[in-house]
């Protein structure tokens, strides 16, 4: 299963900040989660955001979603990010 996030950053949060919070986020989060094989981010011309996350299965992903509820840790990252920005889509991995 492929977890793409799309967001911007609040407008007082610098490139380099966010990448500290989200290096962190990434280590101490979600590679610390059951099924999770790869996440990587990226950033737009236009200044948007992407968020990508390989997870074993939509159980898995709908796992760390509920554990984030609970984490200082996602809650840091998260409030980095302008919550209206935020889009969440799941696509299924195909084969070839």
């Amino acid at each position: 299963m492929i977890e793409v996030v799309k967001f911007r950053l609040n407008g007082d949060v610098g490139t380099e900040e966010f990448l500290e919070r989200n290096a962190d986020f990434q280590q101490h989060f979600i590679y610390q989660q059951d099924g999770v094989q790869r996440r990587t981010v990226a950033s737009g011309l236009e200044g948007e955001w992407v968020a990508i996350t390989w997870w074993r299965s939509m159980t898995d992903a709908r796992r760390s979603i509920s554990a984030a509820s609970t984490s200082s840790v996602a809650a840091a990252f998260t409030s980095m990010l302008d919550p209206a920005s935020i889009e969440t889509d799941y696509f299924k991995e195909l084969p070839g």
